[in-house]
């Protein structure tokens, strides 16, 4: 797999790609860091320069927070591109692939600290502020693949391609986006609303009960079918609060933040964290 290098720098490794980036760790100046560009099909997609151009400037202008650090952005004949700090982490998916590789779930001390950060690391992203105030930003597409946890053992949010925040173009905006089933609010997977903070709380606590559980928080199986599970049921409420690995305290407030009904349902991360500390 070929990798298009911005000048100056150096491959060290193709790390991957998705369904709209292409991913490689390299080196710049002896510092090693992620290089992120666009997928060759992408280049000409609104999509896809609207998700490179939300990530960039989401990392530009949040330059503290549990986010990846932004060094520099720039294009070339290949396409715009995004350089940010690498550290060596492991996804939520990943996470939960190496407990099970080892013949076991994650384990219970790590699950009730990763429930209690990440809601912690979700309010401060929500209450972020810039150089004019609060930024008002929305992830818009949390899931196990978006959520790291270091060697450090800190938590990281990453992927801004469908973020959105107080006063970005809304020209950035595409008509029906939603994050990734079967992380989704109900009422966002109805097409009732736009993503919002609430939206972002929900779909962590439903990427913390993956990571629980140790499977997709849902009963059904195929795009379509989940699409629905959500829409009308949400998650699988009922086996999350049945897993014994989880405290008493961290089931109660994922089980709150899951609700089916927006109403009966916690909505911000700040909230949630009180409940858990």
């Amino acid at each position: 797999m070929s990798f298009p290098l911005p000048a100056g720098v150096a491959l060290v490794q193709v790390v991957g790609a998705g369904s709209v980036f292409e991913v490689a760790l390299v080196e710049r100046d002896g510092r090693r860091c992620i290089c992120k560009r666009l997928k060759m099909r992408m280049l000409a997609d609104p999509i896809g320069q609207c998700a490179m151009k939300r990530e960039i400037e989401v990392l530009r202008r949040l330059r503290s927070g549990p986010v990846p650090r932004f060094i520099d952005s720039g294009e070339d004949d290949s396409g715009p591109w995004l350089l940010q700090d690498y550290v060596e982490a492991l996804s939520m998916r990943q996470l939960v692939e190496a407990w099970h590789a080892r013949g076991r779930g994650v384990p219970a001390t790590l699950l009730d600290a990763l429930v209690r950060d990440a809601f912690g690391g979700l309010a401060a992203l929500h209450a972020a502020s810039d150089g004019h105030g609060a930024f008002g930003l929305v992830h818009g597409d949390l899931g196990p693949d978006h959520m790291l946890l270091t060697r450090k053992s800190e938590l990281r949010f990453v992927d801004f391609g469908l973020a959105r925040w107080r006063d970005m173009d809304r020209s950035l905006c595409e008509s029906g986006e939603r994050g990734s089933l079967p992380y989704l609010a109900p009422e966002l997977a109805r097409g009732e609303q736009a993503p919002d903070q609430s939206c972002d709380v929900y779909a962590l606590a439903a990427t913390l009960a993956f990571v629980a559980l140790g499977r997709a928080p849902c009963r059904q199986v195929g795009t379509p079918a989940l699409l629905a599970e959500v829409a009308e049921q949400g998650v699988d409420v009922e086996s999350l609060v049945r897993c014994e690995r989880l405290s008493a305290r961290a089931r109660s407030a994922l089980a709150k933040a899951l609700s089916f009904a927006r109403s009966e349902r916690i909505l911000r991360a700040a909230e949630l964290l009180r409940l858990l500390d």
